[in-house]
């Protein structure tokens, strides 16, 4: 299993910077396996976090609580992929958000100050930290764009295109949040698709 995992996390480093077995090596010895049961809250908003996450398997979304203390989705992270960077997450160690498991998942946890130990050690890692920063910064600015310029029915349809098949696995109401529409409006919007 932990050769599975390292083939992930291989998989996971690549699709941001090509970086070499000894990089994979450093991170995934310095940190360990951590699985987290559906509905889960792997980390909390408001609460002191130092760790980096790099999502091996599953199917999670970070949050925050409204006034009316109603979870706001901000993000989904799908299958193999690296959760926001600490110090991107993080106020003062305390995290800007929570993080919870929408199926079972599987996560390499390396402590923060360790991560950026090895990466002033080693220049692939470096690279490959910019280049997340870099994916999560676009990321954010066509999250924006998407919101600004994009009506519901247009939202849906970006979230089909790149979230396929996850709106017959993840809450809808989840779905709904992070389109930024209530659920009524979402169940709405989807019969009125289904019928075109």
């Amino acid at each position: 299993m932990e050769k599975e995992f390292k083939h992930i996390l291989t998989r996971i480093l690549n699709a941001y910077a090509p970086v070499g077995s000894t990089a994979v090596d450093l991170i995934f010895e310095n940190g360990e396996i951590e699985t987290s049961m559906k509905n889960e809250i792997v980390f909390h908003e408001n609460k002191y976090n130092a760790f980096e996450y790099f999502q091996l398997e599953g199917v999670s979304h970070r949050f925050n609580m409204d006034d009316e203390l109603q979870k706001c989705t901000t993000g989904i992270y799908q299958n193999e992929i690296v959760i926001t960077p600490h110090f991107t997450r993080t106020t003062n160690g305390q995290s800007i958000f929570s993080l919870q498991a929408l199926t079972d998942c599987t996560y390499l946890k390396v402590p923060a100050g360790t991560f950026r130990d090895i990466s002033e050690q080693n220049q692939q890692i470096r690279m490959f930290g910019r280049a997340v920063v870099e994916k999560e910064f676009i990321r954010s600015l066509n999250f924006e764009v998407l919101f600004r310029t994009f009506n519901a029915k247009d939202r849906l349809l970006y979230f089909r295109t790149h979230y396929p098949l996850l709106e017959n696995i993840i809450p809808h109401t989840v779905i709904a949040s992070f389109l930024g529409i209530t659920p009524v409006s979402f169940s709405r919007l989807r019969n009125e698709l289904a019928k075109n």
